[in-house]
């Protein structure tokens, strides 16, 4: 029982770590480029946690799964990018309630890519977490106008994917192991997308030398949110099974709801509160009825967005 409450308690902690990082995202708002906010996140995060993997000789480098890596590391750039790019379009509590819909796309992925069985139980609580997609986004004439919800959707569908992989590197890598190369081959591709052609920000040089100080500490919270993140996360499942403890990543609904409030003096609407309600409902038991030993387990544990990024 302690090991499970100290795991559950670990993961609360990853996903306020999490929900801040967005929070810092929306902060610099028009100061500083999705695209280069996504960039100095994660090289200060390799920063961080470089000294630890040199302290231990480089010996969690060696992997026998190289583009296992690089699925799980892009699908999870991609989904940081997103839900960062929501964070500033959305109040926090949507762009984190939709993030969190991954639980609801691994069923389905595990059924159109792996040809999985979704059991009916699951079935029912796909399409109770579904109806408060619906009810959030409120599909209409005018959603391509307010893509912010569209992003945030989209970040959970990408960050299921990465869960997928994960699951299979889990089976021959560590979780540190997965960690390096999560910051590390995302490190590098928000280099190149930085100077390459999809910059929106101009010279990188010019981008950094154009940073003030409130500025540079707000990026630098936010890769210290990265790494703790992923390290919390990691110390999170060393102690309870991603199954068991799964449910407190929507612990980032209520993170962002305070958040969002005090700091931006947003306030959800009820149909928010309504959709976010029946989205977590759908999620929680999604996660309880894929745990191991569960009669309608299917594609194994759902933990969360998992050792992702986002």
């Amino acid at each position: 029982m302690r090991s499970l409450l100290l795991g559950a308690a670990l993961l609360v902690l990853a996903f306020l770590a999490n929900t801040a990082q967005s929070a810092f995202g929306k902060a610099l708002g028009s100061g500083m480029g999705p695209v280069a906010f996504t960039w100095l996140t994660f090289v200060i995060a390799l920063a961080l946690i470089l000294p630890w993997v040199l302290w231990r000789g480089g010996r969690d480098l060696r992997t026998s799964v190289p583009l296992l890596h690089l699925l799980r590391s892009c699908t999870g750039l991609a989904g940081f990018f997103l839900f960062i790019t929501a964070a500033r379009l959305v109040n926090l509590v949507n762009a984190n309630v939709l993030l969190n819909t991954t639980p609801l796309f691994i069923p389905l992925l595990g059924l159109l890519v792996l040809g999985q069985q979704v059991p009916r139980a699951l079935w029912g609580c796909l399409a109770i977490g579904f109806a408060g997609m619906v009810i959030v986004v409120q599909p209409n004439a005018s959603l391509l106008t307010r893509p912010g919800d569209l992003l945030g959707l989209a970040a959970g569908l990408l960050c299921a994917v990465e869960f997928l992989a994960v699951k299979r590197l889990d089976r021959t890598e560590a979780p540190l192991t997965q960690m390096i190369y999560f910051l590390l081959i995302g490190s590098v591709g928000s280099t190149l997308a930085i100077l390459g052609p999809l910059r929106p920000e101009g010279q990188a040089g010019a981008l950094l030398s154009g940073l003030d100080t409130s500025q540079w500490l707000t990026v630098l919270a936010s890769g210290v949110c990265l790494a703790c993140f992923q390290f919390l996360l990691i110390k999170a499942y060393t102690y309870a099974e991603p199954g068991a403890i799964g449910a407190f990543q929507y612990s980032s609904v209520v993170f962002a709801g305070l958040i969002g409030w005090i700091w931006f003096a947003e306030t959800p609407t009820l149909a928010v509160w309504a959709g976010t309600a029946l989205i977590t409902l759908g999620g929680v038991l999604s996660i309880v009825l894929q745990r191991p030993g569960s009669t309608a387990q299917t594609a194994g544990p759902v933990g969360s967005t998992g050792s992702t990024g986002t």
